[in-house]
């Protein structure tokens, strides 16, 4: 499937989602803007433009401060789009 921005599903807080929720709604068909903070492997995922942990496309939205919770815990500083 491609993109659709205009089939997003908004995750602010990654902590609260566990992977199979998210897997689920990629696999509906979602395209999803998840918060994130860009360290290591999320900036890995971005150059790649292919996240091995989501196992979607990942393409970066917007760098933006203090814009929801990472996974790991931490305060997120981008927006990106994930798909399948």
């Amino acid at each position: 499937m491609a993109k659709d921005v205009k089939n997003v599903y908004e995750i602010q807080d990654m902590s609260k989602l566990g992977i199979s929720e998210i897997s689920d709604l990629m696999d509906s068909g979602k395209t999803l803007l998840i918060s994130l903070r860009k360290g290591i492997h999320v900036e890995k995922s971005l150059e790649n433009k292919y996240s091995e942990f989501l196992k979607a496309n990942i393409e970066l939205k917007e760098e933006k401060a203090n814009c929801g919770i990472c996974g790991c815990g931490e305060i997120a500083d981008i927006l990106v789009y994930a798909w399948r």
